[in-house]
């Protein structure tokens, strides 16, 4: 239809950043020295214990600590061995390991590019009911997702959350919504003020935002009221930044192509008006060697007119033609499953965080209609060669429940019923 439980990986990186600042500056606090490594007279810090300084689960010894001239893959003045993201891909080293993902003879932690072909994944259907379900996100204060159900007459209720054995339970007691619900909620880690578990949607009036405290009970509506007339509805997209580098605020998309920011005093800041139904938004870490043009900017997506559009923080816009109708993004962070609202059977597919490891650290991209000739089944990921940006297709298994109607996805530790939840 046009139109993270433990801290977020994005979180997590700021403090390794912070970690790494440390070191950088000769602030090693743990630093006792003494004799515990190969070299005599090597000083080796007090967490150092298993020869692994910077606790990122690699040797010392792999990470070339003891070399004549100890490796420093990123550049950034850090060696490996003390460095908790050393190719600065954006995924620390702990979540990539020695691994080889792409195929191409570099270990993950070393290698912040992602070559090779994803790996072949398989879709299954949750087995639970759902009630004509559009909206999807993760509910980090009770490890679970929530959705927004009971399109399109918003009755007897508009959201609800899904438990790990597959029960659902209202999530608050707002109903009435009858257009495309999404929905974006916050993760641990914001750096805006926001609430982690809060939830934010849009009421089907124009430019207008709810939102929901955490345990369902109480709604602002509206929250805020954007300025102006003809601003669109809520049902492009709404995401809560998790990178920082927009402050941790809300990034609310319209069907009238605006883009804004809103802090979480509510007060709101335009960027950019398109002039375009908006679908699907997502801020990009900035990693410039794995996103190019697209590091540290907005991105959203525009399916009537096949395009990619592409905001800064200054409302600058560029666009990109990938190959696909986009309808929705997620981060592919590590160690969490996939789910997606697949509206064509009403049904909620998900594929387990082990199958997606090839994709740790990209940009999943849904289209909608799925083609009928197999050609792919609406799953894709931004791929940046170092020249060109392209949606490449993720194989599905011929065992993987069919692919009817994509609407929204989101990424989670949770588990539902199938699709074990993650340690």
């Amino acid at each position: 239809m046009a139109a993270l439980a433990r801290p977020s990986l994005l979180a997590s990186l700021s403090a390794a950043g912070l970690l790494v600042g440390l070191i950088a500056c000769g602030g090693d606090p743990g630093d006792t020295g003494g004799d515990a490594g190969p070299v005599d007279g090597q000083s080796v810090d007090a967490r150092d214990t298993g020869g692994d300084y910077d606790q990122d689960g690699i040797s010392d010894v792999d990470e070339g600590r003891y070399d004549p001239v100890p490796p420093d893959h990123d550049g950034d003045g850090v060696p490996d061995w003390q460095d908790p993201d050393s190719d600065n891909d954006g995924v620390p080293d702990i979540d990539e390991g020695l691994g080889d993902a792409d195929g191409d003879g570099v270990p993950n932690s070393i290698d912040p590019t992602n070559d090779g072909e994803p790996h072949e994944i398989t879709l299954t259907a949750i087995s639970t009911t759902f009630n004509s379900p559009i909206g999807i996100d993760y509910h980090e204060p009770t490890n679970s997702v929530v959705m927004s159900v009971n399109y399109p007459s918003g009755g007897p209720f508009n959201f609800e959350r899904v438990e790990a054995d597959g029960t659902h339970q209202a999530f608050s007691d707002y109903t009435g919504l009858t257009e495309e619900v999404k929905i974006g909620t916050v993760r641990s880690g914001n750096v805006g003020g926001f609430v982690t578990g809060q939830l934010y949607t849009g009421n089907g009036v124009d430019g207008q935002i709810v939102r929901i405290s955490p345990d369902g009970s109480t709604i602002d509506n509206p929250w805020v009221d954007l300025p102006g007339d003809g601003n669109g509805l809520m049902r492009g997209s709404l995401y809560v930044d998790r990178t920082g580098l927009y402050g941790g605020d809300l990034i609310a998309v319209t069907t009238g192509g605006e883009v804004w920011r809103i802090t979480s005093a509510g007060v709101p800041t335009l960027l950019a008006d398109v002039d375009t139904h908006l679908e699907g938004v997502i801020v990009v870490p900035d990693v410039p060697v794995r996103f190019g043009p697209l590091a540290g900017k907005i991105i959203a997506g525009a399916e009537e007119v096949h395009l990619l559009y592409v905001f800064d923080d200054s409302g600058l816009v560029t666009t990109h033609a990938i190959g696909v109708d986009i309808e929705d993004f997620d981060y592919v962070s590590p160690r969490e499953n996939f789910f997606g609202v697949n509206y064509g059977t009403s049904y909620l597919l998900g594929a387990p965080a082990s199958e997606l490891e090839s994709l740790v650290g990209d940009i999943l991209v849904t289209q909608e209609v799925v083609p009928g000739d197999g050609s792919h089944y609406g799953l894709f990921r931004l791929h940046w060669d170092g020249t060109t940006l392209t949606g490449q297709k993720i194989p599905v298994s011929p065992t993987s429940a069919p692919v009817g109607q994509w609407e929204h996805v989101t990424m989670a530790p949770a588990g539902i019923v199938e699709i074990p939840p993650v340690d």
